[in-house]
């Protein structure tokens, strides 16, 4: 397949992490499809943490602006502080159009990087965020690195092994970690 669904396993980052940790991605999740499965998919769990990376779809779809998808993130933080569970945001990473065109057949909405930065740059604001970002451009610094993803839009196996060093190095954000 030319996409893999977070659901087998080599393709979840949470299965290269040295601790627990349930990955509740569903292929074509968009912040706003995340955001309402919130109550049914996340409280019955009582997480001490959330680790928030949602958006890449939102990125690529035409009439999503940069503003819904961090009014959604925004929501999905206050949730989770009512909750009791501290939310961890993961940067938004670089997308490939032409990957996504081949792999999905669909377009990607050209403001997809001046969506992807806004976006970022408020995560980058808020009291608990990994910057996964910069480790995934090509070498032009402009898409996601082909290297690292298929379909332009998920990163494959070293794609996230990668993502779990990067969050590994920041244990100390997460709350009640073994």
């Amino acid at each position: 397949a030319i996409s893999s669904s977070p659901a087998f396993l080599e393709y979840s980052y949470t299965t290269y992490l040295p601790f627990e940790c349930l990955n509740l991605g569903r292929s074509g999740d968009t912040a706003h499809t995340t955001l309402e499965r919130f109550e049914q998919d996340v409280l019955p769990l009582h997480p001490a943490n959330l680790l928030i990376l949602t958006g890449s779809n939102s990125l690529r779809a035409y009439g999503v602006t940069a503003q819904d998808i961090i009014d959604d993130l925004d929501e999905l933080q206050k949730k989770c502080l009512n909750h009791g569970i501290r939310p961890i945001f993961l940067t938004l990473l670089p997308i490939n159009p032409e990957h996504i065109s081949l792999a999905f057949h669909t377009e990607t909405d050209p403001s997809w990087k001046w969506k992807m930065m806004a976006v970022n740059t408020w995560i980058r604001t808020q009291e608990f965020y990994v910057d996964m970002e910069p480790y995934f451009y090509d070498k032009e610094r402009r898409i996601l690195d082909p290297l690292l993803s298929t379909d332009g839009l998920h990163p494959d196996i070293n794609g996230k092994r990668m993502m779990a060093e990067i969050i590994n190095e920041h244990r100390d954000l997460f709350r009640e970690l073994p």
